[in-house]
């Protein structure tokens, strides 16, 4: 107890010769206690680094983890996304009174070098049938000609053997569009007196009631004497869905469907009489 209180005494006791024994060991005592921190302070750091890169290894880990989800999402993102966009190229389609439209995925690339058709994936059990026009928002993309239980086949306008009737949309005079397994129609059959301007609408005429009226086909590229040239309103390069339109078949014989077979052009010769029959006064005329 008498050395406690001697060391409660001196530590409360302000005595120069006391303080200056503590400075003096503190003097002695610090350079030996810095240079053993030194290694425990490397011991620290190296336990920190370790720490560290086990924790960036983690993160690395979780980071990839996630860049791969991020990369599966944004490639489903972009399959979507083109899927979109070929699906808005057959939601503006209009669909004929009588007509039901039937949206379909082209199977096959459109085109060749020898026939200009495409393979799309409705067939009969959707009740489609040859003669049932094919369009997009754009307009005519031609019109099927063979049906299977699944799929069907489709000739293209731009075919050699596609023959559309059509009208001027402007002038109304009366054609009919040749494909030439190309880029562009050749329109033919106008009466003489018919001209065609750049940039003028072509329509279906609806003749022989295979095709319906008002379809858009494509606009007149070309106009020269004797030679007119059309672009169509399709661009079949990138033709992934397509409407089918079913329906307004009844009473056309679909076994042949050469289309020039149910139009006739108006006569060139201005001699031919259009109409024959008796006057009033029982005179042939």
């Amino acid at each position: 107890m008498v050395i406690s209180f001697l060391l409660m005494f001196v530590g409360k006791a302000d005595i120069l010769a006391w303080r200056n024994a503590q400075m003096g060991a503190n003097d002695f005592l610090a350079p030996a206690i810095d240079f053993i921190s030194i290694p425990v302070r490397g011991v620290e750091t190296m336990v920190e680094g370790i720490r560290t890169v086990a924790s960036l290894r983690a993160e690395n880990v979780r980071l990839v983890a996630e860049n791969d989800l991020l990369k599966r999402w944004q490639r489903r993102a972009e399959i979507l996304e083109s899927e979109n966009r070929q699906l808005r190229s057959v939601t503006g389609a209009l669909a004929p009174q009588g007509r039901v439209p039937l949206t379909a995925r082209a199977v096959t690339a459109p085109g060749g070098s020898f026939a200009h058709t495409v393979l799309i994936s409705n067939g009969v059990d959707k009740g489609v049938q040859p003669g049932n026009p094919v369009v997009t928002a754009d307009g005519l993309v031609g019109m099927v000609v063979d049906v299977g239980a699944s799929h069907s086949r489709v000739l293209l306008i731009s075919d050699i053997n596609a023959r559309i009737p059509v009208i001027l949309a402007s002038s109304s005079w009366p054609g009919l569009t040749m494909g030439k397994n190309g880029t562009y129609l050749e329109l033919a059959f106008l009466p003489e007196e018919a001209t065609p301007a750049v940039g003028e609408l072509v329509l279906t005429s609806g003749h022989g009631g295979v095709l319906p009226a008002g379809l858009p086909v494509g606009r007149v590229d070309l106009a020269e004497k004797g030679f007119v040239r059309i672009k169509p309103a399709v661009d079949f390069r990138h033709l992934s869905f397509v409407t089918i339109l079913l329906g307004g078949l009844e009473g056309v014989d679909t076994d042949n469907l050469q289309l020039e077979e149910f139009y006739t052009p108006l006569p060139i010769d201005e001699s031919t009489r259009l109409l024959e029959g008796l006057n009033a006064s029982g005179a042939r005329q």
